[in-house]
């Protein structure tokens, strides 16, 4: 008799569970069914809120996948530093620059204001002089040496500031007494050639050139910038690279939103219960 009990006790129990896993599924399948409409109403609206909300969520959540990625971004401002640094050094020829200034002064026994007209003028002329292979031959026999016309072209630039009646003569050579010679050389050139050629007053020294001290252009510290520049945006360019590839879940809103699948609960990781797990391996197989 207490047998025939019990497998009645055990029947009912069973069509118990049945039907309150058939009412359980039932809820699920209505909410998600629920959810499902809610989702398709809210994306068939351009700009709606939800998208928005959904954009910036993006947004924070990749800010904090690069915070927790700051150490790769400061490998790659180390290497992307020494690698520019390197190439500084051993690449990168240093370009020293001199400059030697000429006046220019306008006919004898004119007048101040006509002086001033004609020196403005002539200031402008005598930029052409520097591009006349008369001049780069004197040059040439003044250092003792045999550049071609294009190596020296190459190697001077004039500038006549505004307003003013003085020539910039400068000179760019990767050793520093050549510039400052270059430089010297032409002035003293072209103060000769304009004389014989141009029938004018000689232009008087502003200024020689001196030997530089320090190359010009960007030096290391440059060089170092720009490298920890460049290292920075490359690791940060690849990380959100990697980002925008990761498509896996990592959130409930993440699965209800690309599955439409409710999360009911989150079982958070217990990380020192995994590493007991592991030294208790670790000490078996020992």
């Amino acid at each position: 008799m207490s047998h025939n009990q019990n497998e009645l006790n055990t029947s009912r129990d069973k069509e118990v569970r049945s039907t309150e896993a058939e009412l359980f599924a039932e809820i699920l399948s209505r909410m998600d069914g629920k959810l499902r409409e809610e989702h398709n109403s809210l994306s068939q609206v351009p700009g709606s809120t939800a998208s928005r909300q959904t954009h910036e969520l993006d947004l924070v959540e990749l800010f904090y996948y690069l915070l927790s990625k700051l150490h790769y971004i400061l490998l790659g401002m180390i290497l992307g530093a020494l690698l520019m640094v390197s190439y500084a050094t051993n690449w990168i020829t240093p370009i020293y620059t001199a400059t030697s200034k000429l006046y220019i002064m306008g006919t004898t026994g004119s007048s101040i204001i006509a002086d001033l007209q004609i020196g403005t003028v002539l200031t402008m002329d005598y930029q052409e002089v520097f591009k006349t292979w008369e001049v780069h031959q004197m040059v040439n026999e003044e250092l003792g040496t045999n550049y071609p016309y294009s190596m020296l072209q190459g190697m001077i630039s004039v500038m006549n500031p505004e307003d003013t009646r003085i020539l910039y003569i400068t000179a760019r050579h990767p050793d520093s007494q050549t510039a400052a010679d270059v430089a010297n050389a032409y002035a003293s050139a072209a103060k000769r050639f304009i004389v014989q050629t141009m029938k004018t007053d000689e232009p008087s020294t502003f200024s020689i050139a001196l030997v530089p001290g320090v190359a010009g252009g960007a030096g290391i510290t440059g060089y170092l910038i720009r490298g920890i520049l460049l290292g920075t945006v490359l690791a940060s360019g690849l990380l959100v690279l990697i980002f925008l590839l990761d498509s896996r879940p990592k959130s409930p809103e993440d699965i209800m939103r690309y599955a439409n699948i409710p999360t009911l609960a989150v079982i958070p990781a217990n990380f020192e219960l995994s590493d007991a797990k592991t030294r208790g391996r670790k000490a078996g197989r020992t």
